[in-house]
């Protein structure tokens, strides 16, 4: 199987390249002023899949049957601030990569976001309404609809806040900004009323994995066990890394007025891929553990 992963240096498809096991031949796109080194299994290349000319040609000759589209501005921050950046890297984004889907006649598994709910109704399923209340999540939400609407071959992984190991080169996640900033005892603020299941991006990958090897299709939550609130979630940290608990100030979200609006609590059911996979999620202390053992602090 081909498969060419979009984003592949951003949290998840580092995740996917790593839980990969050597199986599937990918082929990988980012953008970065930095060169991955030459791995046996991957063709790493520089592409924006906004221009739509440099993505086709880049891809002419291949074969790929499948592509996990990961790539986009994730940063609600940023989109709310930067509408129309949000909407190319996003939704122009999306666009080629459905018509590259189309040429290529290749499955297409879309990553979105829980950042298409209200907050208002947890824990979701995947059928309940999307009602995004921020630039991102209208984004992504308008690009699930645009794949529903153009392809007949797809899966829509909705993934909630991700926790793992960066490529050093991207942004961090919020996992290791805690991490780093306990580790030189700074005080951090950290937000009581935002409430998730975090989710250890390489259960998210094996789940992924697994949903194309048995050629799923439509919508999947993936998550964590654990609903806990961001200022819950830095104290595990701390708890786990040895670290000084007293550093974390737990604040309001009203505290950071100049912020785009978060949902309060878009929390998921994962029934659907416990029941279909026979996936256990994983508690956020014991991914943490896990994440452990592959650095050193």
């Amino acid at each position: 199987m081909n498969t060419l992963i979009t984003g592949i240096t951003g949290l998840l498809g580092t995740a996917l390249v790593e839980e990969n096991k050597k199986n599937k031949t990918l082929k990988g796109i980012y953008i970065g002023n930095y060169q991955m080194p030459h791995d046996e299994f991957v063709e790493y290349s520089i592409c924006d899949v906004t221009d739509n000319n440099e993505l086709f040609n880049n891809f002419r000759d291949d074969k790929i049957d499948t592509i996990i589209h990961a790539a986009g501005i994730a940063s609600t921050d940023i989109c709310e601030r930067e509408p129309e950046r949000c909407y190319v890297s996003n939704v122009v984004g999306t666009k080629n990569v459905i018509e590259l889907a189309h040429r290529k006649k290749a499955k297409l598994v879309y990553i979105s976001t829980n950042a298409i709910f209200d907050g208002d109704n947890a824990p979701y399923c995947e059928e309940d309404k999307p009602n995004p209340i921020n630039r991102y999540g209208e984004a992504k939400l308008a690009c699930e609809l645009l794949v529903g609407e153009n392809l007949k071959n797809y899966l829509i992984i909705r993934p909630i806040l991700m926790y793992g190991l960066n490529n050093p080169n991207e942004r961090k996640c919020f996992y290791f900004w805690i991490l780093e900033k306990l580790q030189n005892r700074e005080s951090i603020n950290v937000v009581d009323d935002v409430f998730e299941n975090p989710l250890l991006s390489y259960q998210c990958a094996e789940v992924i994995w697994k949903l194309i090897d048995k050629d799923a299709t439509g919508i999947y939550h993936i998550a964590g066990r654990d609903v806990l609130s961001r200022y819950e979630a830095a104290n595990a940290i701390a708890k786990v890394f040895s670290l000084d608990a007293a550093l974390i100030n737990p604040v309001s979200s009203k505290s950071f007025p100049n912020i785009a609006p978060r949902p309060k609590n878009t929390s998921y059911r994962t029934t659907k891929i416990e029941r279909e996979l026979g996936i256990i999620p994983f508690g956020f202390e014991e991914g943490l553990l896990l994440l452990k053992k592959r650095v050193s602090i």
